[in-house]
């Protein structure tokens, strides 16, 4: 085959990671299955991201009324009940048929539902959004499926609306190592770090309303997810 399109390049690229570290793929075994299995582990919780609870308290995220919300790469559903809860109609999307089936099982809240998808690969149903959010799928990115998923953002956010994401933190955890080098490796270290700048280049056809460290706020509403590894940023889309 001679590459002759972006998605022909795109699929070319993917080749290179067969060795299994990119969990961004259907193919092969569930990795995310094993680790949402684990009782211990911190993406095994129910708690909503600290910074989405921030947000709404600063006036940043404003309360659902009718407005709708994707929950990219939603694992076991946390964040995605928690935007039901505050009146979006929330649809979470996974890789992942396991975290999909036991969000559901989960979730008997009104306004939250789940699919199973390749948002990278596959049309995605229910858009556009008001708002969209990633809470660690981002950084498990191969470098030339940003493209892919910027093409997904435009797709699927509405003029004004706001898209939220979350990701490993320099120096915290992640590899920092250029984007040549992995490609030219084929292996994805167990997931890129994204400085504030970086996510600021990357989306840098949105605007850019704040940015920090995942952590509890000082005076805590309600208990949330917090880790000190990862960071935050919030990205409204011109009208």
């Amino acid at each position: 085959m001679r590459i002759a399109t972006l998605e022909q390049l795109l699929d070319t690229l993917d080749r290179l990671f067969d060795d299994g570290s990119d969990w961004t793929r259907r193919e092969g075994a569930d990795h995310w299955a094993r680790i949402f299995r684990q009782p211990d582990h911190p993406l095994n919780a129910d708690l909503p991201d600290a910074n989405l609870v921030e947000w709404q308290r600063r006036g940043l995220l404003p309360a659902g009324g009718g407005r709708t919300a994707l929950d990219l790469g939603c694992g076991l559903g946390r964040n995605t009940r928690w935007l039901a809860a505050q009146g979006y109609q929330a649809t979470g999307v996974d890789l992942s048929s396991y975290a999909v089936q036991e969000a559901r099982r989960r979730s008997a809240l009104p306004g939250a539902s789940y699919i199973g998808g390749d948002v990278l690969r596959e049309p995605l149903a229910g858009g556009p959004f008001d708002l969209i959010y990633d809470s660690g799928c981002f950084h498990h990115l191969p470098p030339h499926r940003r493209l892919s998923y910027l093409s997904v953002v435009r797709a699927e956010l509405k003029p004004g609306g706001l898209f939220g994401i979350c990701t490993f933190a320099p120096g915290r955890m992640g590899t920092q190592t250029d984007d040549l080098t992995i490609l030219k490796r084929g292996q994805l270290e167990g997931g890129m770090a994204y400085s504030l700048d970086d996510l600021q280049g990357v989306f840098s056809e949105l605007t850019y309303l704040a940015g920090g460290p995942l952590q509890a706020p000082e005076r805590e509403v309600e208990p949330v997810f917090a880790m000190d590894f990862l960071h935050a940023a919030l990205f409204r889309r011109p009208v």
